[in-house]
């Protein structure tokens, strides 16, 4: 909705495909869990989507300006990709503790660096702070994932 707000057509339609790929994700996991997890998982879901939704009738209704209105959307994606871009990193202990870094995703990281790096630019290009902002966090996140990788190599 950020994208939509700013009328930036490569921030909206680069995340079409992703947000589809979300759901693709969660619909395919959830059959996957068990028990405490599962409910768990359904539970952030549905309060995420709630939220989201409420959010964007919120927006819809007031008569905020269109700048307070994409000042909002971006601070709220900001946060939720700063959650999503750092998830990984709630395996460090884990890594630290059996100095293994098998709990991280080589692929998935290097995608995360190369991802995040080519937003940032971006982001610092067109001077908006929601895209260079949280892509220069999740850079430094996937920076931290990749050096836990050499410094604790599967063994």
């Amino acid at each position: 909705m950020y994208g939509l707000s700013i009328q930036d057509p490569y921030v909206t339609l680069s995340n079409v495909p992703g947000c589809i790929a979300s759901i693709w994700y969660v619909v395919t996991i959830l059959p996957l869990l068990k028990d405490d997890t599962l409910q768990q998982t359904q539970g952030l879901v549905v309060l995420l989507s709630a939220f989201t939704i409420n959010l964007w009738t919120w927006l819809s209704l007031t008569n905020k300006s269109l700048g307070q209105i994409s000042s909002t959307l971006g601070m709220y994606a900001s946060l939720l990709f700063i959650l999503l871009s750092g998830s990984p990193l709630s395996t460090i202990k884990t890594v630290v503790s059996t100095k293994s870094s098998k709990s991280i995703l080589t692929p998935l990281t290097l995608a995360q660096v190369v991802n995040t790096a080519l937003w940032s630019v971006y982001g610092l290009a067109i001077g908006d702070r929601f895209v260079y902002g949280p892509n220069g966090v999740g850079l430094v996140f996937g920076l931290v994932q990749l050096l836990l990788k050499v410094r604790f190599p599967v063994q």
